[in-house]
């Protein structure tokens, strides 16, 4: 026999109740901001998670009292996390707001948030699972992968059954695979994925598209390891690169372009740095240059032109923050179970 899957279990059925959403709140800040529909909502509040690691990707039900999740600009930038998570609805009904107008997710049907955008939902009372992939592993398989975030896959489609039926299975079987064999199954699961999202697997783009993600993962790796460097330009990644800018423009299209991308990578450096306890002496000037801006003002104007605030205000944001956390209750991992799955989301 080999090594059992990873299992991870939290619940709030054994804390007080008056730790039971402040514990949950911080146990989801991981990925979200979760706040209460309303303040009443406090009593009878519970919640469960209950998941498993299959390699690279991993899949958790989630069974809840209603609330509200939002992740804004600020925690996206903050966090890093770039994956999709790939949600069913067992029970309970989604209400999402979007630019678009509103999306509303019934039980059975399955939506496709991406992470690395901005989400505000509405949840009533939920069962949940919420397959997590990294982008890098499914986008290369499915059309427009940049623009999934909130799309919704009806219940009664037979690709969104087959994967319904794919998903109950994989959880209801998890407790009896062992670590080897829950990697086998990450391939036909990104497939059947794949396949429920581009509604016809045989409009694929196939190749080009892997090639285009490869290529667009190498050039962000090396922006990011140079993202302090004052030369850093749309100009000197064109050149190491040997590619033009108007191919460079058209691979970051989504993103307004590279200039745009590099610019809202350096604010992201610098909101790590201005939040970040250990880091609350270093001035405003310095940390704006550390990040590859000329000047100050120019620094500032950009980053509340981004966050809606500046960064001074981001500063006492973070230290608010660390604040809050002392407060927390501090609930014993034998009372919820453990807060395992919260590595996962941050590593996957």
């Amino acid at each position: 026999m080999g090594e059992a899957l990873p299992h991870s279990y939290f619940s709030t059925d054994r804390l007080n109740r008056e730790e039971k959403f402040p514990v949950w709140r911080d146990s989801v800040s991981v990925i979200y901001q979760a706040d209460l529909a309303s303040p009443g909502d406090v009593d009878g509040f519970h919640a469960l998670t209950d998941g498993y690691l299959f390699g690279a990707m991993s899949q958790i039900r989630c069974r809840a009292s209603q609330q509200h999740f939002k992740r804004d600009r600020m925690r996206i930038d903050r966090d890093g996390i770039d994956h999709y998570m790939i949600q069913l609805f067992t029970r309970g009904r989604c209400h999402a707001r979007t630019p678009q107008g509103d999306v509303v997710i019934e039980a059975g049907d399955i939506c496709v948030f991406d992470n690395a955008q901005t989400l505000d939902t509405t949840n009533e009372d939920f069962d949940l699972l919420a397959l997590f992939v990294p982008r890098s592993l499914l986008a290369p398989h499915i059309k427009d992968p940049d623009r999934r975030h909130y799309q919704c896959l009806r219940g009664d489609d037979p690709l969104t059954r087959l994967l319904r039926t794919h998903m109950l299975e994989l959880q209801k079987q998890a407790p009896r695979l062992t670590t080897d064999q829950g990697g086998l199954v990450v391939s036909p699961t990104m497939n059947l994925v794949a396949a429920a999202l581009n509604g016809n697997p045989h409009e694929n783009e196939g190749g080009e598209q892997a090639i285009r993600m490869a290529i667009v993962t190498t050039l962000k790796r090396y922006i990011e390891e140079n993202i302090e460097h004052p030369a850093l330009s749309p100009e000197s990644v064109a050149d190491v690169f040997g590619i033009s800018r108007s191919r460079l423009y058209k691979l970051f299209q989504y993103y307004d372009g590279v200039a745009s991308y590099i610019r809202d990578r350096r604010l992201a450096h610098a909101l790590t740095i201005l939040t970040d306890p250990t880091q609350q002496q270093r001035k405003i000037i310095d940390v704006s240059l550390s990040v590859g801006f000329s000047s100050e003002s120019s620094f500032i104007r950009a980053f509340r032109r981004r966050y809606g605030f500046t960064p001074s205000e981001a500063r006492q944001a973070g230290a608010l923050h660390v604040a809050r956390d002392a407060d927390l209750p501090a609930g014993e991992p034998d009372v919820f179970g453990d807060r395992e799955w919260e590595s996962w989301i941050r590593t996957i």
